[in-house]
């Protein structure tokens, strides 16, 4: 059971990243280490937005607690696709409620957005489709894809990959003799 959330900015500089998350994000420290730790600065009060580029060159990876700034970070995410004039592609998923969301951010647009949530109905609890926007005859089919507030249980970490994927995102197979990841603590101010 875990979470996974994840965003990647089609972009291939990590210094330009952190700069605009520093125009939205009080950034009070940054620290570097080769092992991903999204806790890391919990226990001072602030949360961790931790960027890479250990896949591919050409996309920064950002990893988002979404368990509390579902807003946030979607605000984020919109103001820098818009600042950096680029593609922004999200993929969320709770393996312990099911949860999930997809999304693509493009020139500051949400373009598309399909979040699956629980639901209580009639003392059944049950995923349900929550948000289906911008989603095309394609996607429907492809994501099988049903009206809204019907029954979805099929975001799960093979279609966060497929959505990438079909984005664009690739791994880009290059070997790394270790991984890089830039810690950055954040207040929401």
């Amino acid at each position: 059971m875990g979470t996974f959330s994840k965003a990647y900015i089609k972009i291939g500089s990590i210094e330009i990243v952190k700069q605009c998350i520093g125009k939205y994000y009080k950034i009070v420290c940054e620290e570097l280490d080769n092992v991903e730790q999204d806790w890391r600065f919990h226990h001072k009060g602030s949360d961790t937005i931790i960027i890479s580029s250990n896949y591919n060159k050409d996309w920064v990876e950002a990893t988002l607690n979404y368990q509390f700034t579902l807003y946030y970070h979607d605000e984020l995410l919109r103001r820098l696709s818009n600042e950096l004039k680029t593609i922004i592609l999200l993929g969320y998923y709770q393996s312990t409620d099911g949860g999930g969301r997809l999304a693509k951010f493009d020139n500051g647009n949400l373009e598309t957005s399909i979040i699956q949530a629980e639901v209580n109905r009639q003392g059944k609890s049950l995923l349900r489709l929550m948000d289906n926007w911008g989603v095309t005859d394609f996607l429907k089919k492809e994501f099988l894809i049903p009206n809204l507030q019907e029954e979805f249980n099929q975001i799960e970490w093979d279609i966060i990959y497929k959505f990438y994927k079909m984005n664009g995102l690739d791994w880009d197979g290059n070997q790394r003799d270790d991984e890089t990841y830039y810690h950055l603590e954040i207040k929401y101010d």
